[in-house]
């Protein structure tokens, strides 16, 4: 009999209680926003201070850096990024609400801060490669090839993250939370040990569509619609 393939898949399933300490990540345009769109509807507070259309913890996101030194772990500007991003992660920690961030360079920094999540989740949303460097030329001019190959690099670091990770994990496809964002919503809140009402779950499988747009009303061409 055909079973239909899921949207969220757990690769390690929590314990009871509600995720305090959400990472998301994936590659840029790769359905990161999308994923922590959802979870800020459904009640997690995903930052203060938030990146207008990309669901982005501005704090966090500041004191992370540049993504260029973050490259190799073993570097000094490596360290000095952690330096900045463990306090401000600390700070978030403290609230004792379900909380989370979302980052889609996450996975090259996520083994040297997970052991700051009190009830940690972490979410890899996967996009086609292909899909998501396109819209990363469109947006920038970089060379498709160029793009593709670092979302492509993106892709295989979370995945050796993931192969090494014992926290509660997920697997997400931005293209299957599309063609089910009811499923897919009802799997991310239980998956998070949320308690949304019907309303923050109607709002959230709304906001799971293609053309919601994204970036910030300053920067060129904005709106930014069609994320596919």
């Amino acid at each position: 009999m055909y079973e239909r393939s899921e949207p969220l898949h757990v690769l390690n399933p929590p314990a009871s209680g509600e995720g305090r300490g959400i990472l998301v990540f994936g590659a840029p345009r790769g359905g990161t926003s999308m994923v922590a769109g959802a979870l800020r509807i459904l009640g997690v507070d995903m930052g203060a201070r938030q990146g207008v259309g990309n669901n982005e913890d501005l704090d966090i996101q500041d004191a992370r850096g540049g993504v260029a030194e973050l490259g190799d772990p073993a570097s000094g500007v490596f360290r000095s990024a952690l330096s900045r991003m463990r306090p401000a992660i600390v700070k978030r920690a403290e609230s004792g609400q379900p909380w989370g961030w979302k980052d889609p360079h996450g996975a090259l920094y996520a083994a040297q801060v997970q052991d700051l999540l009190p009830d940690p989740r972490i979410i890899c949303v996967f996009r086609d490669p292909q899909a998501a460097a396109e819209r990363v030329s469109l947006l920038t001019e970089k060379p498709i090839l160029a793009a593709l190959e670092e979302t492509l690099t993106l892709y295989q670091r979370s995945r050796t993250y993931l192969a090494d990770c014992d926290l509660p994990a997920a697997l997400v496809s931005y293209e299957k939370s599309l063609v089910r964002p009811e499923r897919f919503v009802e799997q991310l809140a239980g998956f998070c040990g949320l308690s949304p009402s019907l309303e923050q779950v109607e709002e959230a499988i709304a906001f799971c569509y293609p053309e919601r747009g994204h970036g910030s009303p300053t920067d060129p061409g904005w709106p930014r619609q069609g994320a596919l």
